[in-house]
């Protein structure tokens, strides 16, 4: 059973999809990028389902890299005829150069341009973190398309107790943004730190877009607290766009 609980209010509202917890049905055809750590696949995965319930076309692609599709369609070269006729299908297409370790790689910019003509919606990967629940983004990172209309920051709640050196991609980037020693544990304050941060989360970001953070695999009672925890250092600083998360992948521990 999934979990998606989103904080927009003082009190938390119990959503029944992804797509209405970021307000997404306000777009017809939103561009989504998505940047971060901790279950960004899991993620863009989530809101594909989503839009294939409702009967939408949907184009997941990648500014970077991110693994290649176990199901939809994989379009492998940015053959745009071949696109059109897998659209007409209703279902996901990924779409990107496969690569040998299993993951797909960005086509050029030329081809975002000629999908957004198209009025369907676009999920773009624009991150990575090599598998670790959160990072700071380095000095060519994130790799966001200025065309993105809504922007999306993951980070995983099983990074909050454990050392920077574990569970950070590039731990001492990560560590000399929080002014922490990289065997120091991480706390619900830093990944609000990174979040809210031009150099953290919002990087590259410009105002026209709409910002949403999620706090992914609250999978048991113990995250819950900490995503609630974030939560509220986040509306000590007046943001509520924050969505929590849990189960999307298939596991959902908590029954409170």
């Amino acid at each position: 059973m999934n979990m998606i609980r989103s904080y927009r209010s003082s009190r938390p509202i119990e959503n029944e999809s992804l797509k209405s917890a970021l307000s997404l049905d306000g777009f017809s055809a939103p561009i989504i990028s998505i940047v971060g750590a901790g279950g960004k696949t899991t993620i863009i995965r989530q809101l594909a389902r989503e839009y294939e319930a409702e009967g939408q076309p949907v184009i997941v692609t990648t500014t970077t890299h991110m693994w290649q599709p176990d199901d939809g369609f994989y379009l492998s070269s940015p053959d745009l005829e071949l696109l059109y006729r897998m659209l007409k299908h209703k279902r996901p297409v990924w779409a990107g150069y496969p690569e040998p370790d299993g993951k797909m790689s960005a086509f050029p910019t030329a081809f975002l341009e000629a999908v957004r003509m198209l009025a369907v919606p676009v999920i773009i990967e624009a991150d990575g973190a090599k598998g670790q629940p959160l990072k700071v983004p380095g000095a060519h990172e994130p790799a966001l398309w200025g065309k993105t209309m809504v922007l999306l920051g993951v980070a995983g709640l099983d990074a909050v107790g454990g050392r920077i050196r574990e569970v950070c991609h590039r731990p001492e980037e990560a560590a000399a943004f929080l002014g922490k020693d990289m065997d120091d544990r991480l706390e619900c304050e830093d990944i609000a730190a990174v979040g809210l941060s031009d150099m953290g989360m919002k990087k590259s970001m410009d105002p026209f877009m709409k910002f949403h953070i999620i706090l992914n695999k609250a999978d048991n009672a113990e995250r819950i607290r900490m995503g609630e925890r974030v939560a509220g250092l986040f509306a000590e600083k007046g943001f509520y766009n924050v969505v929590l998360t849990a189960g999307l992948g298939g596991t959902y521990e908590c029954t409170d």
